[in-house]
């Protein structure tokens, strides 16, 4: 292995090894520190001496981490710099957010939490419209814990290597600079999610929690402005209703966001799916209309929730067959699971099949337990069938209220599945889409993304028994937070959604580069079963950094760009970055068991890595390659970092 590539993997092992490192404490009496994004920092978590920020990041990719401030502080604000890399490259500064908090006095489980709980983000100049909004200052009461969000969006010409900045705390008395590092793999991942997302967003909550009512324009402009929100948080909102159903006022107002020239960071994203809205007798227009601008293939009717729940067993085959005499590949979709649909007979109705994710591998003496992927098999193998997969009130309890610590049979099942609460672990908010690769899904669905809007969804998310159950944004109104435009907010929730959609990017391109096995390998050993959702953030952290660094080597390991040349590196998840002879496809989701390719890639220069090397890092995750094993070498490169930082 070279130096270049070596060094970036050091780098990127200090952000897993941060937590264990001690530096000196602060003279003032607030304490700032730094945390992984995929955690949750409470009121009662304590400081920490983690004085480095270092994440690690594919080209077009959004990577954060937090900034713990420990008070009593007040006036607190935040500033940062731009990050510089090989060659005086740049990368935008991160954008920073104040971590607002939630009073939950229900849990959402046996294993939720009581009390102030993190979860919406208000930007300090949102990226939207460019607003200033009222982050900053905040004051930190005495003994308590409150958190500044600070995120990088690496461009997809970004020149990989590694790169540092600051961040700088302020407060009445005091200011902290926090050394920034941030390492950019020499592969990107795409613009459009590669994993299908249908996130409904409803027609009664929007207008609710921003006084915007009717068919009017403010409404389509703001349901327009949530959709491109999503885009770049890498999920699709499929339903865009906002009271006038004309195809041409479809095409006006969220045209550009399924042909992807609607205005977002992630250039060229594009919705994944549309949901129908036409009726009972609309389908023959709605196909025609979709088929002639090249998006009939995202185009899908929701043919029945949860059956007998909504409709009977046997309403769904005419209600297909609405569908299919538009056209017979108009997609439906049905949530259940092809157990139930075998057993009722309406398997041959379907083509996106979503079951709920505890029934791909449920508790043991449970109806599904034990892997059901096979069963889906002979569905798969039909044209245009999908799996895709779900997550409902199963994952923390669909009636009446939980006992904390309550270790009934009843009350424990509702225990450690993937789970968008506020009350569940930032890792259980990150996990699905892991599971999304694991079962071969090519989609995922989701409810509702605003259910808490038509109460007050800053103070109370209760929903379906649980904290957020149907709620991943805030409303971002100029009341509550400033300037003068409406604008959705992101939760916590919903950037670890993000997180999990990146992650499947990277287990995705994996497989389709040549090594299947080990990405299959790293998804299992991290997210055993469904109900073990509930690992460790730097357990997670330590199997994505393992990808990446396989990923790197495969693609293009040891390339290092001078700003304004020809980028020559693969585009992980492109068509033009093709995959070894013996690779998977690269299609829809990856096979099952990729192949691992026996010829070594080559670098740069055109050598070829050391057998020592490759295994180290493969089989360690990179951070037990050779010269970064050991606590001391991390202490070392940590000092090392320090004393660059002065000089600067």
């Amino acid at each position: 292995m070279t130096e270049t590539p070596r060094r970036a993997l050091r780098l990127a092992c200090l952000a897993l090894a941060s937590a264990f490192l001690v530096a000196p404490a602060a003279s003032h009496a607030a304490s700032v520190w730094t945390a992984l994004a995929t955690e949750k920092l409470y009121p009662a978590t304590a400081a920490r001496s983690q004085p480095l920020a270092a994440i690690s990041s594919a080209r077009n990719e959004f990577e954060a981490f937090q900034i713990g401030v420990t008070g009593g502080a007040t006036n607190v604000s935040a500033t940062a710099t731009a990050l510089t890399g090989p060659g005086g490259a740049t990368i935008a500064a991160p954008r920073l957010y104040r971590v607002g908090l939630i009073n939950i006095t229900q849990a959402s489980s046996a294993d939720g939490r009581l009390g102030w709980q993190p979860d919406v983000l208000i930007p300090d100049v949102d990226e939207i419209v460019g607003e200033k909004r009222n982050a900053f200052p905040f004051d930190v009461p005495a003994g308590e814990t409150r958190a500044i969000w600070a995120e990088v969006f690496v461009p997809d010409d970004a020149t990989p290597g590694t790169y540092s900045g600051s961040v700088k705390v302020t407060m009445s008395g005091g200011a902290f600079d926090v050394p920034v590092t941030l390492t950019v793999w020499p592969f990107r991942l795409p613009s459009t999610a590669s994993l299908k997302t249908a996130f409904i967003l409803g027609y009664v909550s929007l207008p609710a929690g921003h006084g915007v009512a009717g068919a009017s324009t403010a409404m389509a402009q703001l349901r327009q402005r949530y959709g491109s929100f999503a885009l770049d948080h890498r999920i699709t909102l499929p339903r865009h209703d906002d009271g006038d159903q004309s195809l041409t006022h479809f095409e006006q107002w969220y045209g550009p966001l399924v042909n992807g020239t609607a205005e977002t960071r992630l250039k060229g994203a594009r919705l994944t799916s549309v949901q129908y809205q036409g009726g009972t007798s609309g389908y023959s227009s709605w196909a025609s209309f979709f088929k002639a601008r090249g998006w009939f293939d995202r185009l899908f009717d929701y043919t029945c929730d949860e059956p007998p729940i909504t409709c009977a067993w046997s309403d769904i085959p005419a209600r297909a067959a609405r569908a299919k005499a538009a056209d017979p590949a108009f997609r439906t979709l049905v949530t259940t699971n092809i157990s139930l649909a075998n057993t009722n007979g309406v398997t041959n109705n379907i083509d996106l099949m979503v079951p709920v994710v505890n029934h791909m591998d449920d508790r043991p003496g449970w109806t599904y337990a034990g892997e059901q992927l096979s069963k889906y098999s002979s569905f798969l193998a039909q044209p245009r069938k999908e799996l895709w997969l779900y997550q409902s009130c199963m994952s923390h309890g669909c009636g009446g209220t939980v006992a904390i610590g309550d270790s009934s049979m009843s009350a424990q099942y509702y225990t450690g599945w993937p789970s968008y609460m506020i009350d569940a672990s930032a890792v259980r908010n990150r996990a699905m889409q892991w599971y999304a690769y694991r079962y071969r899904a090519t989609g995922e669905l989701y409810f509702e993304t605003t259910m808490a809007y038509q109460h007050d969804a800053w103070t109370n998310q209760w929903d379906f028994t649980g904290n957020g159950d149907g709620t991943l944004f805030y409303p971002g109104t100029p009341a509550k937070i400033g300037g003068t435009t409406h604008i959705p907010l992101a939760s916590i929730r919903l950037k670890m959604i993000r997180e999990g959609m990146e992650d499947y990017e990277y287990l995705k391109a994996l497989s389709a580069a040549g090594d299947g096995a080990l990405a299959d390998q790293v998804a299992a050993a991290l997210f055993p079963k469904p109900y073990a959702a509930e690992q460790n953030a730097q357990d997670l952290m330590s199997a994505r950094a393992r990808i990446a660094a396989r990923l790197a080597e495969i693609t293009a390991p040891a390339v290092v760009v001078a700003p304004g040349t020809p980028d020559p590196s693969p585009v992980a998840g492109d068509p033009v970055a093709q995959p070894p002879a013996d690779a998977g496809s690269g299609t829809g989701a990856p096979a099952p068991g990729g192949t691992t390719t026996n010829t070594p890639p080559v670098l740069a220069d055109g050598s070829t890595p050391s057998g020592p090397d490759m295994a180290a890092m493969v089989q360690a995750g990179g951070c037990s390659a050779p010269g970064t094993t050991g606590l001391a070498a991390l202490l070392g490169l940590l000092a090392a970092l320090r004393r660059r930082n002065r000089r600067r």
